[in-house]
């Protein structure tokens, strides 16, 4: 474990260095975040292995995205950033101009119908049926268990304005790159949260939290020149609580806080160290005796809920119901990183491939932005989000993720009068 975070943070540490992105490099995100899964993994959960196959595929793969990047920046840098011929910044548009109206309205809008989808989707859960506050506690960790074994159905209606939340994140966010903080641009969020909740679910708040953590650290290096360092530590601290708070929390409305125990306690972050740390041991497992070489789903895993939604192929609980032991102890988890979708999908050739693909639009959008076509971060922050999670898993499993990515793009194309060029950013 211990050699496996070196050779991720060497890989990080190149890419800071010669990507022309420099700060910003997408590929040193995507190691940066297997590094971190490695060294955590190494301090708290020893006892979970991973076999040298396992971290070839793993580097393989990154360093295929990290190759996609340095082409999709035009090659290594050797002394300095982004061409030295683009303008200095200039001033960002005023906020109470027609854009940032237009942007604001767009937002509000999605939280509104993202709150009707929310009542929506909770009346089919069954949640307007609870008559004390107890009963509300209880009955979203019944209503995923019986979603689970098949004893209650939501209708596709019912989560269709749901969908709107997540776009509206990344409305919200974009916004707040743009311009600045508003109290309004929590609207977006609070319908992910409370959406979880309605479901005890995790993920999506969890999901939004490393967004926001990613458009923190773009404005404050790209905007407002903040010293990177500083910036990623005030980044990373508080939201890594946050995450934790979030999971136990979900963890005991799933099981409706019928105890609150120490021993249950230990239970949940017990559960925790298998969710963060069980995926690379996992994911070893499955490669070295589970992984079926010659025979590639094609998509299946990768967009498992599109797959669901078109009626092409059936989506098993947590995209996968098959489980894995992790540790000696007997400890087993489903989770097994983004990486295995892509490969059992397209072969360990055509996951290296789609990431190397993948490298050079990510690239080419970050450098964009960099050099001043700032409406791409529209596009940047769910693309980014999606590395920082690959080494837990894979956001393109969700239509809600996939929807965002280009959405929220869309639609500000049409508020977005003034000329790319009038708001130049670089990296200093």
């Amino acid at each position: 474990m211990e050699l496996a975070a070196a050779v991720f943070v060497g890989l990080t540490a190149f890419m800071l260095v010669v990507s022309p992105l420099g700060r910003v490099s997408p590929s040193a995100l995507l190691s940066g975040a297997w590094a971190l899964v490695y060294a955590l993994q190494s301090v708290f959960a020893s006892d979970m292995r991973s076999s040298l196959l396992a971290t070839f595929t793993i580097f393989t793969v990154t360093l295929s995205f990290a190759a996609g990047e340095l082409i999709g920046c035009g090659g290594m840098r050797i002394k300095q950033h982004l061409p030295e011929s683009q303008p200095p910044p200039s001033e960002m548009p005023v906020e109470g101009g027609h854009n940032a109206s237009g942007l604001k309205s767009v937002i509000i809008l999605f939280s509104v119908f993202g709150l009707l989808g929310l009542l929506e989707y909770a009346h089919a859960l069954g949640l307007f049926e609870a008559r004390s506050l107890a009963d509300l506690i209880t009955l979203p960790g019944l209503a995923r268990f019986q979603m689970n074994t098949g004893e209650r159905t939501v209708p596709l209606y019912s989560r269709a304005c749901v969908l709107f939340s997540y776009p509206g994140v990344i409305l919200a966010l974009a916004y707040y790159f743009l311009y600045k903080w508003r109290w309004w641009l929590a609207l977006p969020m609070l319908d992910v949260l409370l959406f979880g909740m309605s479901q005890s679910g995790r993920a999506g708040s969890m999901i939004v939290l490393v967004q926001l953590l990613i458009s923190v650290y773009l404005k404050q290096i790209l905007v407002l020149k903040r010293a990177p360092t500083r910036v990623f530590l005030s980044c990373a601290l508080a939201p890594s609580m946050l995450m934790v708070i979030v999971f136990i929390g979900g963890q005991f409305l799933r099981e409706g806080f019928h105890s609150l125990e120490t021993t249950d306690v230990m239970r949940v972050i017990d559960s925790l160290r298998s969710y963060l740390f069980g995926g690379v041991s996992a994911f070893s497992y499955w490669i070295t005796n589970i992984y079926d070489w010659s025979h590639p789903s094609l998509g299946k895993y990768s967009f498992s809920s599109l797959f669901s939604a078109l009626g092409i192929a059936a989506q098993a609980n947590g995209v996968y119901d098959s489980y894995a032991p992790i540790a000696p102890n007997g400890d087993m988890t489903n989770l097994y990183t983004a990486y295995r979708s892509f490969i059992e999908d397209y072969s360990i050739v055509g996951a290296s491939l789609c990431y190397f693909v993948a490298g050079i639009f990510i690239a080419s959008i970050a450098r964009s932005i960099v050099e001043g076509k700032k409406v791409l971060i529209l596009v940047l922050i769910p693309l980014l989000s999606a590395l920082a999670w690959s080494p837990l898993c894979s956001l393109t499993y969700f239509n809600s993720y996939l929807l965002s990515c280009f959405l929220p793009y869309l639609l500000v194309r049409r508020f977005w009068k003034a000329n790319d060029s009038d708001c130049q950013i670089h990296v200093c």
